[in-house]
C-alpha cells in the first residue's frame, strides 16, 4: 500500500460564489409512501445512520440494506471515498423498487503532515436528483497509520491496536479514540446533508 505520509497533500478550492447563479436540485417525492431507500452496505452503522437522518428530516421511508460493490480499494484514499460512495448509491438505486440509493464510504487522506479519517455520503433518486456530503474529519494516531502503511485497512488496524473485533460495525475508530462520538453519530450529519434534497417542502 502506498505510504500515506509520503503522498502529496491535494486540495481543491471551490470557485467564488460571487455573482454565481445558485442551482437547485429539487426532488418531487413519489406519491406512494413510504419511500423505499436502499443503503449500499450491510454494515448496521451505516444503515442506522441513514435511518436516523431520514427521521430527522421527516422523510417517511422504509430502509433496506444491500451488499454492493464500491468500485474502489478496500481502504479508499482521499477522493476515492466520494467515488466509492457514489458507486454504492448507484448500485443500490439500480435494485428493483428503490426510490433512493445511498452510499457511505469511509476514507483516509494525508493533510498537513497528519492522516485524517472521514466519510463521504452520496444519495441518488430514481428521478435523477442526487446530492453528497462529507463527515467531520479526525486525525489518526501514528500507530494506526503505521499499521495501514503495512497494508491493513483502518478497521483491521483499529481491531489490532485496540484488541477489538469488528469495531467498524460498532463505535468505530472515532468512538474508541474519543470515547464520546460513535461512528454512527459521525455518519448521521453527512447522511442528513446528502438526503435533505429529497425532503418535501413544508
Amino acid at each position: 500500500m502506498t505510504n500515506l505520509l509520503a503522498m502529496n497533500d491535494k486540495a481543491s478550492v471551490s470557485p467564488s460564489h460571487t455573482d454565481r447563479k445558485v442551482e437547485t436540485n429539487a426532488y418531487e417525492a413519489p406519491s406512494a409512501f413510504p419511500m423505499q431507500v436502499v443503503v449500499g452496505s450491510e454494515n448496521p452503522v451505516k444503515v442506522e445512520a441513514v435511518k436516523e437522518a431520514l427521521m430527522l428530516l421527516g422523510i417517511d421511508a422504509e430502509v433496506r440494506a444491500a451488499q454492493v460493490k464500491s468500485g474502489v480499494p478496500n481502504q479508499p484514499i482521499c477522493g476515492q471515498a466520494l467515488e466509492g460512495a457514489k458507486n454504492r448509491a448507484g448500485e443500490a438505486l439500480a435494485l428493483e423498487g428503490t426510490d433512493i440509493g445511498v452510499g457511505i464510504e469511509g476514507g483516509i487522506c494525508p493533510y498537513a503532515g497528519r492522516t485524517l479519517a472521514f466519510a463521504a455520503v452520496f444519495a441518488k433518486g430514481k428521478d435523477g436528483a442526487e446530492n453528497f456530503s462529507f463527515s467531520a474529519s479526525f486525525t489518526l494516531p501514528d500507530q494506526l497509520v503505521q499499521l495501514m502503511n503495512q497494508g491493513k485497512e483502518l478497521g483491521d488496524a483499529v481491531d489490532q491496536a485496540f484488541g477489538t473485533r469488528e469495531a467498524k460495525r460498532g463505535v468505530g475508530a472515532v468512538g474508541l479514540l474519543t470515547g464520546v462520538l460513535s461512528r454512527k453519530e459521525l455518519y448521521v450529519q453527512p447522511s442528513l446533508l446528502a438526503l435533505y434534497v429529497f425532503r418535501k417542502p413544508s
